[in-house]
């Protein structure tokens, strides 16, 4: 009789001949084992018997006790109700199977609850304690031996020399085996740290310690030196933690951990360096320049004109992750309001300066023409002191560079037909009464300069004095015109 699992069972019957069968079976097998094996001692043979009367026995009692536990087949259960003995017993065997599904459950709830309450357990508050020190302001109970310890948090004074001095030596073996950028331009070690410096944008204290490794390098202090008249750029403090946690995560998976720290923040001084300039651009719009000056923005080869002060999407300050392609340049064209006046339209004649990340990520700043400095004479480098950033005082020394150098051009064409000479006291232009091709060019340079030919004449500022010695001094700068305008 079949039924589901562990409630299957067998007739006594079918159970007694399988027994016997079993039995009868062994007994076969062990004398034609005997018979055929001349080898098994007699010693032998008896024990093979013993084993099969001792099994075959105990085979025998479980079925006497089968047979007499069979003959109950009631069991009185709950008072007067009767069930079959095997029934009931499967009942048990059912009942035990739940309780142990139930066991297994309450443990795993029980784990998980236990994880749980790790972290919503509440502190137990000692009050008796607080409120006596906040009536009494003492601690009775307060341990005396504390007061002979003596926790002591910092190191004193004979201790510190030994242990900075150790620290430099590890700082500096530290610096010494990995290779610094080349635009550090200060190194410096002092009790334990190190301070790394690169003019005009930044300079970090740095030191061993992150995380308590000493092989990896941990920020103590950063500072941008980025600035213009009203002082540097100051970064929020939670802004300056973020950069400085984020800083120490790359130095610490790095190689070098010094290149992931400078890209990093030359490429912030950038983005801040161009949003300075582009701002002030718009403040001299805004001011007295206003239509004189127009700047244009380069991003990524393309340029978006900035005719006025809303019309720009300056770069947000503080944007560490942006690259150089996402930093644009700008180019800041000038006199236009001259070029206005003498009829001209045409917006590549107007002079410019350029101001953007060079291929070297260092910042350019470029002249649209070859300019001569009047104090060198020489050709004249425009540069951007980015600690303190002061976009008109560039334009104005471009302007002055520019103005000089065109104005030295008229000059070195007037003196090669002989038509400027010095007389008492005064300068004197000759010129024929026919208009001759000589004569239209020097109407021309008049009318394009203006007030600048007179200028010349009367010599402006000491720019060309009236010495013997004024031809020799610029004869150098003239040759080297010469050499260029050729």
């Amino acid at each position: 009789m079949a039924g589901g699992l562990g409630q299957e069972t067998v007739e006594l019957s079918t159970l007694l001949s399988r027994a016997a069968e079993e039995s009868f079976l062994s007994l076969k097998e062990l004398v034609e084992k005997s018979k055929s094996s001349a080898e098994m001692s007699d010693s032998e043979k008896k024990i093979s018997i013993l084993k099969y009367l001792v099994k075959t026995q105990q085979r025998m009692l479980r079925l006497n006790v089968l047979a007499k536990w069979c003959q109950q087949d009631w069991q009185k259960v709950q008072g007067d109700k009767r069930v079959p003995l095997i029934q009931y017993c499967q009942q048990l065997a059912s009942t035990l199977s739940s309780h142990d599904t139930c066991f297994t459950q309450a443990a795993d709830s029980l784990f998980f609850m236990h994880e749980g309450l790790q972290q919503a357990r509440a502190p137990v508050y000692d009050v008796p304690s607080a409120v006596e020190i906040l009536l009494t302001g003492t601690y009775q109970r307060l341990p005396k031996c504390l007061e002979d310890v003596g926790i002591q948090s910092t190191l004193n004074e004979e201790q510190q020399k030994p242990a900075l001095k150790k620290l430099d030596t590890l700082v500096r073996s530290k610096l010494l085996e990995v290779s610094l950028p080349k635009e550090i331009s200060e190194v410096k070690v002092t009790d334990g740290t190190a301070l790394l410096r690169v003019d005009g944008e930044f300079k970090v204290l740095v030191t061993l310690g992150y995380r308590g490794h000493l092989s990896l390098w941990r920020i103590l202090h950063l500072e941008l030196l980025v600035g213009e008249k009203g002082g540097p750029v100051k970064l929020e403090e939670s802004r300056r933690h973020a950069l400085g946690d984020d800083l120490e995560r790359r130095m610490a998976a790095a190689e070098n951990p010094f290149t992931p720290l400078y890209s990093v923040l030359h490429e912030l001084c950038v983005a801040l360096i161009m949003d300075t300039v582009i701002r002030q651009v718009q403040a001299l719009r805004q001011g007295r320049w206003k239509d004189a000056i127009r700047f244009e923005l380069i991003a990524d080869g393309n340029m978006a004109q900035g005719g006025s002060a809303g019309s720009v999407q300056t770069i947000q300050v503080g944007e560490a992750d942006s690259t150089i392609l996402r930093t644009p340049g700008l180019k800041i064209l000038y006199w236009l309001d001259f070029e206005r006046n003498a009829g001209t339209s045409n917006a590549g004649s107007y002079p410019f300066i350029k101001i953007e990340p060079g291929p070297d990520l260092q910042m350019k700043c470029l002249h649209s023409s070859f300019v001569i400095d009047p104090l060198t004479g020489k050709e004249a480098e425009l540069t951007l002191d980015q600690s303190y950033i002061d976009v008109e005082k560039l334009l104005l020394r471009a302007i002055c560079c520019n103005r000089y150098t065109r104005l030295l051009e008229i000059y070195i064409d007037l003196r090669k037909d002989g038509q400027i000479y010095r007389v008492s006291g005064d300068v004197v232009l000759n010129c024929v009464l026919e208009e001759s091709d000589d004569c239209k060019d020097l109407r021309r340079y008049n009318e394009q300069l203006g007030y600048h030919t007179k200028v010349l004449l009367e010599g402006c500022n000491g720019v060309y004095p009236y010495e013997d010695q004024w031809v020799s001094q610029d004869q150098l700068v003239e040759d080297q015109m010469t050499k260029r305008l050729v």
